[in-house]
């Protein structure tokens, strides 16, 4: 018997969804299988294991032993070097003025080199000071004798020697001598003034002691002086040498 309409409007609608929803459902049922089966030509997928690596536990550090620290050894400290002193430069000292000797003292402040101004090879008699200046050519002092003369004679001024004798003495004196060097005349223009050692008497014994000598307390005219200096005199001097006589104070 055929059915309503109604009731096939029912049915339709009934059958309809269900078709639908069936058709649907194995659409879904094919596109799933699809996914899970293997393609031919899939190339095989490469799994990568991700491996954490385990926090590595730290090895204790083994605590080192302090070593002994070595007392340091005090560096020398260096002495400082002194700064040169300044010196100022030292005026030379002024020479102090001579002072003429007197019968009873000796001549003071007797200088180094003669005071006259000549030049050269001379003998130089200085009768306010008792002293003889041998000097050389250079004008270099050779020689400076203290000697015991007097103020009166011979005069000042310029002599030249005129003779030499090894051994003289005076007769009247009764006297002897050695190694006379003569350069002058005494005021009779006949007895010769010269230099040589201290007289001895005949019995020996000597006129004065060589501690006078540089004491105006001659009687005579001639120079006397130790007897080891007019010998040294002797030797340097020669006949034509000049002798040069300062004046007496």
């Amino acid at each position: 018997m055929p059915l309503p309409p109604l009731a096939r409007f029912l049915r339709a609608s009934v059958i309809i969804p269900i078709l639908g929803l069936a058709l649907l459902a194995g659409m879904l049922i094919g596109v799933v299988s699809t996914s899970d089966s293997p393609s031919a030509n899939a190339q095989p997928v490469e799994t990568i294991e991700v491996v954490q690596d385990a926090e590595a536990t730290p090895e204790a550090t083994p605590e080192a032993t302090p070593e002994a620290t070595p007392e340091p050894t005090p560096e020398a400290t260096p002495e400082p070097t002194p700064e040169p002193l300044a010196i100022e430069p030292v005026a030379p000292a002024k020479p102090k003025k001579p002072k003429p000797a007197t019968r009873e003292r000796k001549a003071k402040n007797v200088p180094e080199r003669p005071l006259d101004k000549n030049t050269g090879r001379r003998i130089v008699y200085d009768k306010a000071l008792m002293t003889v200046w041998v000097m050389s050519e250079a004008d270099e002092v050779v020689y400076r004798f203290p000697v015991v003369g007097r103020w009166d004679r011979p005069v000042k001024g310029t002599y030249e020697i005129f003779s030499q004798s090894k051994y003289s003495g005076n007769p009247n004196s009764k006297v002897t001598f050695d190694h006379m060097t003569r350069f002058a005349y005494g005021n009779n223009g006949k007895t010769a003034i010269g230099f040589h050692s201290i007289p001895k008497y005949y019995d020996g014994s000597m006129m004065h002691s060589t501690k006078q000598l540089g004491l105006p307390i001659a009687t005579g005219g001639c120079v006397r002086m130790a007897a080891k200096d007019a010998k040294q005199l002797y030797k340097w001097a020669d006949v034509g040498d000049t002798v040069v006589v300062l004046p007496s104070p």
